[in-house]
């Protein structure tokens, strides 16, 4: 009877030592809740490419350079992001006048969105922005002659507003999609312009140089309702 009781008590020890030893199965890897998206304008890299002819029809481009969207892949709603620099600089001289110019435009918008699976290849979304505008525009004129005259003027605008959006995508593969959207955006502001008038007047005679100069500035309200039709094609990678 007691080899029995020690035979049941060793068994029992050695099923749980070995149960201790055994590997714990890896927890199941969790599906992800969310999508990102990283898209970036098309726009002048196929004005570049497709540009057959020496058109001079200005270019059909969208303050928003890179965005970005997160979304819930369960109910769709997420937020979105844009965002877009552009500046340029001319200057010409044909010996008598002389133009710089100094161009920048910085836009930004933050908003919701709902996205709709139509397809395996189609994707669509909607929803609403909030964007902010900032125009800075600087332009200097000489004119050299008898006389020489400078006009230098500024001109800043910040403006702010939102509207609706909606977009279309089509999934080239499951990381990559060629989309695009449109929107209807109502923006107001102040604008600051400032012109200033610098001119030099020689003396008859040979009594020296006059020089006198003229500021005028103004600061009126600006609004603006713009619609952007679907035209701009967006390079759109999920991450």
């Amino acid at each position: 009877m007691r080899k029995f009781l020690l035979a049941i008590l060793l068994t029992g020890y050695l099923s749980n030592v070995f149960a201790q030893n055994q590997p714990v199965p890896e927890t199941t890897k969790k599906e992800k809740q969310i999508d990102q998206f990283v898209g970036v304008q098309l726009n002048p890299l196929i004005r570049q490419v497709l540009n057959f002819n020496n058109s001079t029809a200005s270019p059909i481009v969208s303050g928003y350079l890179l965005t970005y969207n997160i979304n819930s892949r369960k109910t769709g709603w997420g937020l979105r992001l844009g965002a877009g620099v552009n500046y340029n600089t001319n200057w010409s001289n044909d010996g008598i006048t002389e133009t710089t110019t100094d161009n920048s435009h910085i836009q930004a918008r933050i908003g919701i969105e709902k996205a709709f699976k139509l397809s395996d290849k189609w994707s669509a979304g909607a929803g609403a922005d909030f964007l902010t505008i900032m125009n800075d525009n600087h332009t200097t004129t000489t004119v050299r002659q008898f006389d020489t005259v400078i006009t230098d003027t500024k001109s800043k605008v910040n403006s702010y507003g939102g509207g609706a959006m909606a977009w279309l995508r089509y999934n080239i593969t499951n990381r990559i999609s060629l989309g695009t959207e449109t929107s209807l955006y109502y923006t107001t502001g102040k604008q600051d312009n400032v012109t200033r008038v610098t001119q030099r007047q020689r003396t008859p005679g040979g009594g020296g140089t006059q020089i006198t100069t003229t500021e005028t500035r103004a600061k009126p309200t600006t609004s603006n309702t713009a619609v952007q039709l679907p035209v701009v094609f967006y390079l759109i990678i999920r991450i």
